[in-house]
């Protein structure tokens, strides 16, 4: 994939070059035709159609579903600051993340750092459990419902496995 995104910014500064314009939406016109001729030659290579396209629009797809829960987790805290009421129920939650490799468990525990009301302690057990503070677990089963969609998420549209 890295390989393909360094092609394509090549691919967008011959654009310029070519068109004698060195400005940004040049740059970006050399991209996006530099994407869609990668994503097209890409399919060719992948039997199962998942190219270089499909694998960034999944990296933006979960991008727009990582927005939207952390600006959900954002109006939960900041009401929870601005009513008077304590409507918390926090919780600690151990999460099992057997199977994962280093690199997908710490992606997953900084998204859950990252969004509001939610913490990563600590991954325990030899990288088989992560410890994560809830503030809003009403039961450990919708807090692990709300973790595995993050998980399966992130598995799938960033790491396609």
């Amino acid at each position: 994939m890295l390989a393909y995104f360094l092609i394509n910014v090549l691919l967008a500064v011959l654009w310029m070059c070519m068109w004698g314009l060195f400005d940004i939406w040049t740059m970006l016109a050399g991209f996006f035709f530099g994407y869609l001729l990668l994503g097209a030659v890409s399919r060719t290579w992948y039997p199962d159609g998942k190219g270089y396209g499909s694998k960034l629009l999944n990296l933006a797809s979960f991008g727009i579903y990582f927005i939207r829960i952390l600006i959900q987790a954002n109006l939960t805290v900041a009401k929870e600051v601005v009513t008077p009421k304590f409507n918390m129920t926090p919780r600690f939650v151990r999460y099992p993340v057997k199977g994962m490799t280093p690199l997908q468990i710490t992606s997953l525990a900084n998204a859950i750092t990252l969004t509001p009301g939610t913490l990563s302690v600590d991954v325990l057990d030899n990288d088989e459990v992560l410890l994560v503070h809830c503030m809003y677990a009403e039961d450990r089963q919708s807090a692990i419902k709300e973790l595995d969609e993050l998980r399966d998420r992130l598995m799938t549209e960033v790491f396609g496995c």
